[in-house]
């Protein structure tokens, strides 16, 4: 099988049903089978566990765990509260706070359906209630939700460096600039439209007393993104004893301060964070065994004489990958996306000066943005179920977020301060 026979095999295996994993396993399974020496389908499994064996991996089921914990005890509810009290006095305010919760609920649960499930109902139904249209306040919802993975602690940062090779400290760090320019890119958007379709003013009690008894509240969630890099960036713990840590706080929090949660519940959470992260790593295991199969075949090598004709221009370069990763975050889950085609791009944008801690955070943000962009757009169809709206009003409420982003996503490429500057003040 030639490297086009096996993509033509995964991609149509995917589209006729078959789970993501089953078919990269599939297809690796056939390409041996099918070769010269099918021999090699026999280390197979000691390769797939060699590539999982990696002590990072073990952080995203603690932080998935944690993010459950902490959305499950009403942090959601503190977080938007506060927000409010902060930001929503201006005209459009609930639009704004919706960003800012985001913002801050990123760095409980690290993904963006994580934030649709926690926030997305919860913001859409208090924006309508206020007076916006429901398919605006679905927009602002979905485009805040991508902040999600950018802003750490975030499950796919620590999947890429583990995969990657690059440092979780410096990548958390360089990605806090392009996570907050993503959330001042909404509310730009929103500024926009807000005097443009003359959006209701909040009237929530901000009295000092008010706010005090609003922060107090919203303190602890606050409180947990900042122990978790402080510790990490510190170098007081690896990202996996903080993501293990992060577990302990969320319990004692959820438990025994908000007395939010009984034993019962919790054991489901467990139950539920075992499922996901058993999902999680049986695709990066699918995903390490097609890479196998990009470097035998030397698709980076292939993948490198196509780009031929952009090597003189580092700006053409990072300008395809931000279009490739885009479209693949359009019809591929981010992880996959990142896990079998970062390993190809990354020799080539490294050869073009671009730093390792830049390209990890322009290939996720690419990714992520791409959840959001239509056909398909995961995170589109989630908010869809979420509130019961229609794809297509959903997109046409979409397209002034997702423009600017678009150009947020080449600004990134083009400047490596913004990735770069935070990483190197602490020795990155």
């Amino acid at each position: 099988m030639t490297i086009g026979i096996v993509l033509v095999v995964l991609f149509g295996m995917i589209f006729i049903g078959v789970p993501i994993s089953f078919a990269m396993l599939a297809t690796t399974g056939l390409y041996f089978l099918t070769g010269p020496t099918p021999v090699l389908i026999e280390l197979l499994p000691a390769k797939i566990f060699e590539g999982l064996d990696n002590i990072i991996l073990i952080a995203i089921p603690f932080f998935l765990l944690a993010g459950e914990l902490m959305n499950r005890s009403g942090m959601a509810d503190r977080l938007l509260h506060f927000s409010n009290l902060v930001i929503g006095r201006v005209r459009g305010g609930f639009a704004y706070v919706n960003v800012m919760a985001s913002l801050l609920f990123s760095g409980l649960t690290g993904v963006a359906v994580g934030d649709i499930a926690a926030l997305g109902k919860i913001e859409v139904l208090a924006m309508e209630k206020a007076g916006y249209p429901r398919h605006f306040a679905a927009a602002v919802t979905v485009a805040s939700s991508l902040v999600g993975p950018i802003i750490p602690p975030s499950g796919i940062i620590i999947l890429y460096c583990a995969i990657m090779n690059v440092s979780v400290g410096g990548m958390f760090l360089a990605a806090l600039i392009p996570g907050v320019l993503m959330a001042v890119a909404d509310m730009l958007v929103i500024g926009v439209q807000a005097k443009k379709r003359n959006f209701p003013l909040s009237d929530v009690d901000r009295s000092f007393p008010a706010f005090v008894e609003g922060t107090r509240d919203a303190a602890l969630a606050l409180l947990m993104p900042v122990f978790l890099i402080g510790g990490i960036v510190g170098g007081i713990t690896t990202p996996t004893e903080a993501a293990a840590a992060s577990v302990v706080y969320a319990l004692i929090v959820s438990i025994l301060i908000y007395r939010a949660l009984s034993f019962k519940q919790v054991g489901k959470i467990f139950m539920n964070t075992t499922f996901e992260s058993a999902r999680l790593l049986f695709m990066i295991a699918g995903a390490l065994s097609m890479t196998w199969i990009f470097a035998l075949e030397d698709l980076a090598g292939k993948v490198a004489f196509i780009f031929d004709f952009a090597a003189g221009s580092p700006l053409i370069l990072i300008l395809i990958i931000n279009t490739l990763f885009l479209i693949l975050g359009m019809f591929m889950d981010s992880a996959l996306a990142l896990i079998l085609f970062g390993p190809i791009v990354a020799p080539l944008a490294y050869s073009a000066g671009v730093d390792p801690l830049q390209l990890g955070i322009m290939l996720i943000v690419n990714v992520t943005v791409g959840l959001a962009t239509p056909p398909i757009g995961y995170v589109l169809f989630a908010m869809c179920s979420v509130v019961r709206l229609d794809f297509r009003t959903l997109v046409s409420e979409m397209i002034p977020f997702l423009l600017v982003k678009a150009v947020l996503l080449v600004i990134i490429g083009m400047v490596p301060a913004l990735t770069m500057w935070v990483p190197r003040y602490f020795g990155f």
